[in-house]
């Protein structure tokens, strides 16, 4: 984490650290600057005081994880053998190196070649649109120099996906991957989270990380990490607001039937996914002050994945 947080400083993005833990900000938010996921303990002082330090609306985090499905998660893989992986995945995996390659690519490379493929990306998921140009030159470009690196996956010359990753001493985080629809017949997403999985957990042992499930746009990408033996670590959410900011969301809270209704816009998909979140944290917080049982959907899953399908790190 020590060697992403001196990138970050070097780049002059600020960094704001409390009690040894440092922070960052994402879309106006605070959250830890680690891209491991690791708990934190976080009292209202300090909240109130990074707050203040960063101008930021809200902090978001997680204190612990649970043996039990939540609402929230982040899908992380330790141990990969595709001889594990079920008949059906593997032949698609297969099917997918027969018909494409996978290989590291430069990011100025990706940067000048990439763009397409990102906004093609988007036309699969739901309430979320592409960045611009400049926006997906930074994220590359910016890379530069840093612990990250780049794979991508091509369809003869054709580019079909990439995936962006910090890699530090003991884990690999996927921190982008865009797969163009108009090649995933070809199995490009298997074929490039094979070829990952075996680099960076195979072979180099280390924890593959695929972040938290996203709480604005619907994808089936943690679905589809299953099947590649990647687990659902379970956990709780909170977050911390100014009181602005929390007096503004308990009123909106209880009118999202109403906002629903209201012209899409990137400003209405923002304030939609602040609720969604308001709206996962209750529910985990109202879950937590009752006896867990789990439901006939959550024992189907169990049955179809297993343990992966709610697992704890320790």
């Amino acid at each position: 984490m020590q060697d992403y947080v001196n990138w970050l400083e070097k780049k002059k993005v600020p960094v704001y650290e409390i009690d040894g833990t440092y922070w960052r900000k994402y879309q106006r938010a605070l959250i830890p600057a680690s891209l491991k996921p690791e708990p934190v303990t976080l009292s209202e002082a300090q909240a109130r005081e990074l707050l203040k330090r960063s101008g930021a609306l809200l902090i978001r985090y997680f204190t612990k994880t649970v043996k039990y499905p939540t609402s929230f998660w982040y899908s992380a893989c330790s141990e990969y053998n595709i001889k594990n992986l079920s008949q059906k995945v593997r032949g698609r995996i297969r099917r997918g190196y027969k018909s494409c390659r996978v290989e590291r690519v430069d990011p100025l490379w990706l940067a000048d070649n990439g763009y397409a493929c990102y906004t093609s990306a988007f036309s699969r998921y739901r309430n979320a649109e592409p960045e611009p140009k400049k926006k997906f030159d930074e994220m590359c470009k910016g890379a530069i120099g840093g612990p990250f690196e780049f794979w991508a996956v091509f369809v003869e010359s054709q580019l079909a996906g990439f995936e962006k990753f910090a890699v530090g001493p003991d884990y690999a985080a996927s921190l982008v991957l865009k797969l163009d629809p108009n090649y995933i017949h070809e199995s490009t997403g298997p074929a490039l989270k094979d070829s990952t999985l075996s680099k960076y957990v195979t072979e180099d042992g280390k924890t593959m990380y695929n972040g938290f499930r996203s709480v604005i746009h619907e994808t089936n990408t943690h679905d589809f990490l299953l099947t590649l033996g990647f687990s659902r670590v379970y956990c709780d959410l909170k977050v911390a607001y100014r009181p602005s900011v929390k007096a503004c969301v308990d009123i909106l809270y209880n009118h999202r039937p109403l906002l629903s209704r209201l012209p899409e816009s990137s400003i209405k998909s923002k304030v939609l996914g602040l609720l969604s979140q308001e709206e996962i944290r209750r529910s985990i917080e109202f879950d937590g002050k009752r006896p867990y049982r789990a439901n006939v959907l959550e024992r189907i899953a169990r049955s179809i994945w297993g343990n992966r399908y709610g697992a704890t790190e320790k």
